[in-house]
């Protein structure tokens, strides 16, 4: 097997850690400022190359739990001749500085190669049903002459790599890697392990390497982790990811692991989450525990399957052929990517694919995530999107024998920003300038950079602005406001509350911060709309409750149609008071939901879901007013985005997220992403798909919503007559309020 793309960011903080420069370094500034200019040069030096092939141990012996191992998979790693050529070079002009530069920039790449090849490595022994027992290196495990015979195994001589008489490669930036594999087809050990290797000169040993067990129902996995680095970072870096919607920060609790072996003291954030008893038992949450030595945690896999979404609806009747044209529809949502195949002539949805979009790992708001892009994981997050896209393109063609010829993608400013692979350093502070929000066309291939799916054209949907995207203009397309002449109101309920008023003279848009609470986010007990999530929730006067969960599976946490309906059913049977605060019976335990009371609401969830609809009620009260119309001159509100289709209305209304002025002009529909995706092929059958965006842009204004903090407030209780005094008696902490008031500002 061949591999050339790894999208590696080259880290400048590893770089000059490596040659012994820190933050604290007299000289960190002007080496920085001389990496800086290096690094340009280096991205078009470095040709990398990784060449994967199994094979046998020949003539040499290794033993591994008591028996010889004899089936390896040979690798081997190079980025090429032109980073040694280029450091040499340096070296003899006598710039010694950024000759160690260059050398150091190669072996960080080369190193982050390493680290990057394993999941290719983990799949390729999972399809030949072998485990992975640990990798030997010569020549400490084994004597040099095996590089010949991996070079041999790999055909490396087709790629321009050579071999001395030494055993040594040719370009010197080139890893010889074995794998010994296991019978256990469970046990997966493939990286190198720094903590025991016995090159005492090696830069990377400068900082300590402990190895983590990682252990789940179908396998066990070996990952290397940095001294003292929390266990969440090391996992993300090993691409194992767990939810951790509050971006790492210790306040969701949703990162469980249950460590077996090298559990430290629990933070007192820990012990906000788990009993005496579970703490003792080894429960921590992995954002908050640092891996100070060799360590061995369990993660149930349960945990993992529980964020993908069960699979959509397709059309009655459809079926794809063998001479059918199909094409790709994609909705990249910040909590949720869905996917529909579709019969390009007929337009029929073949199949539909949905998942939990995975970087929620790295926070579960746009926010959070522009925070990580800006702090070194931009790379990570670009290849998390692009891992679970070619996962569900992959499923979809299952469907049909032929290739997609098209595949057409809405997703807000910040989602394709994180897709592209731009910086998001604009994105969050004033002016919130993003890097590009016109239609971008591509290639599957430069798009998702893989070789294993047939390639084809891309379109990604035009956005408006910073915080309003393509998926909101799609929606606007779908719904032909173009063409309208009535106003209408198109609300797209999730993390951003992005919204839209307007007819075919004007339309006007703006976004507010409504937090992650809508998609379970920030919700004690919540979770996504997963099977077993409480969806659906009615007290009596006893308040005896029903449930409803995803799927009818046992109860596993609420989502957000479940947090919206509790809040609403404690508010009519008067366990909540009009400004929020809970009965003194539950406010500090919780309302139980389950016969088990495991599954509660709290104090806390009401406090989010005031936050959240008061944030959309606020932009859009804001939004009509801007427009000049009032309630009574809307003739329909459409309501999108798979929350907002599986709301319930009259509840929504009765806490104050939607106007009761509007509760019978409301339509709700979770396929306006497919309506556009059909109207934009259906156009570009057509040739007339420019036109039809030059007039829907023509007509589109973005209205920072000045006046919405003087909403925010008046919209937070529970009550028709929402004065200013009112709110100022909320029982609630003054900190709290100024945390989420400056996020909001922050926003606009």
């Amino acid at each position: 097997m061949k591999r050339t793309e790894f999208n590696i960011e080259i880290s400048a903080e590893n770089v000059l850690e490596s040659l012994g420069v820190t933050r604290q370094s007299e000289l960190y500034e002007e080496m920085q400022e001389e990496l800086s200019e290096l690094l340009p040069g280096a991205y078009e030096k470095i040709k990398p190359v990784a060449l994967l092939e199994f094979g046998n141990l020949k003539e040499h012996s290794v033993m591994r739990n008591g028996r010889r191992m004899t089936e390896v998979l040979y690798g081997l790693c190079s980025i090429g001749h032109e980073m040694s050529s280029w450091s040499t070079q340096l070296f003899a002009e006598g710039d010694y500085v950024k000759g160690m530069l260059v050398d150091a920039i190669a072996d960080d790449y080369l190193f982050q190669m390493d680290r990057k090849l394993e999941g290719t490595v983990i799949e390729l022994c999972k399809n030949k049903k072998k485990g992975i027992a640990g990798r030997i290196e010569a020549p400490k495990d084994i004597p040099m002459s095996i590089q010949k015979e991996a070079f041999l195994a790999v055909h490396a001589e087709k790629e321009g790599i050579s071999i001395k008489e030494s055993y040594m490669y040719d370009p010197v930036k080139t890893l010889c890697l074995i794998y010994l594999l296991d019978e256990k087809e469970t046990r997966f050990s493939p990286g190198h392990d720094c903590a025991h290797c016995e090159n005492l000169a090696c830069k990377k040993r400068q900082g300590k390497q402990v190895s983590v067990t990682v252990c789940t129902e179908n396998e066990e996995r070996i990952i290397q982790a940095k001294q003292s680095e929390t266990l969440l970072s090391a996992l993300w870096q090993s691409e194992i990811f767990l939810p951790a919607i509050c971006a790492g920060r210790g306040t969701c609790g949703k990162c469980k692991v249950r460590v077996e072996v090298g559990a430290e003291e629990p933070s007192e954030e820990e012990r906000k989450y788990f009993s005496q008893e579970e703490l003792d038992a080894g429960w921590r949450l992995a954002c908050c525990m640092r891996v100070t030595k060799d360590t061995r945690i369990i993660l149930k896999t349960e945990e993992e399957e529980m964020y993908v979404v069960a699979d959509g609806q397709s059309d009655a009747d459809s079926k794809g052929t063998e001479n059918g044209r199909y094409g790709i529809a994609v909705d990249i949502g910040t909590t949720t990517i869905a996917m529909q195949l579709i019969e390009l002539e007929t337009r029929q949805i073949i199949d539909t694919y949905t998942a939990i979009n995975r970087q929620r790992t790295f926070g579960a708001d746009v926010i959070s995530r522009i925070d990580a892009s800006n702090h070194g994981k931009r790379e990570v997050l670009r290849q998390t999107i692009q891992k679970s896209l070619a996962e569900g393109i992959r499923e979809l063609i299952k469907q049909v024998s032929v290739p997609v010829e098209q595949v057409i993608i809405a997703a807000n400013t910040t989602m394709v920003h994180l897709l592209m692979g731009y910086s998001c350093e604009t994105l969050g502070v004033y002016p919130f300038t993003p890097v590009n929000i016109q239609t971008i066309e591509t290639t599957l291939k430069e798009l998702l950079r893989t070789e294993e799916i047939s390639d084809c054209p891309v379109v990604v949907l035009p956005g408006i602005s910073t915080y309003v995207g393509g998926d909101i203009i799609s929606g606007l397309f779908a719904l032909e406001f173009d063409k309208r002449k009535e106003i209408s109101v198109l609300i797209d309920l999730g993390t951003n509350g992005e919204m839209a008023i307007g007819n075919q003279e004007r339309i006007l848009v703006t976004s507010t911060a409504a937090g992650p609470a809508f998609e379970g986010g920030n919700i004690v007990c919540g979770t996504g709309s997963i099977p077993g999530a409480i969806c659906h929730v009615a007290m009596d006067a006893d308040l005896h409750v029903e449930t409803e969960t995803i799927g009818g599976k046992p109860p596993v946490g609420i989502c957000g149609t479940g947090v919206i309906e509790s809040t609403c059913e404690l508010l009519r049977t008067e366990r909540i008071d009009e400004t929020g605060r809970l009965d003194e019976e539950y406010f500090k335990e919780g309302f139980p939901l389950t016969e088990d009371e495991k599954i509660r609401i709290y104090q806390k969830d009401v406090r989010e879901i005031q936050l959240a609809k008061s944030a959309i009620r606020a932009g859009m009260e804001t939004l009509i007013r801007k427009y000049q119309v009032s309630c009574e001159d809307i003739d329909q509100m459409y309501i999108a985005g798979g929350f907002g289709y599986k709301l319930d209305i009259e509840k929504a209304v009765q806490i104050g997220l939607l106007p009761e002025e509007c509760k019978e002009k409301i339509t709700q529909s979770e396929t306006v992403p497919c309506k556009a995706r059909k109207r934009v092929w259906r156009q570009m059958m057509r040739k007339q798909d420019g036109k039809v965006w030059s007039d829907i842009q023509r007509k589109l204004n973005w209205h920072p919503a000045k006046n919405f903090r003087s909403f925010i407030w008046n919209i937070c209780c529970f009550r028709k007559n929402k004065s200013r005094k009112n709110i100022e008696n909320l029982k609630i902490k003054q900190k709290t309020f100024r945390i989420y008031k400056n996020g909001f500002e922050k926003m606009l």
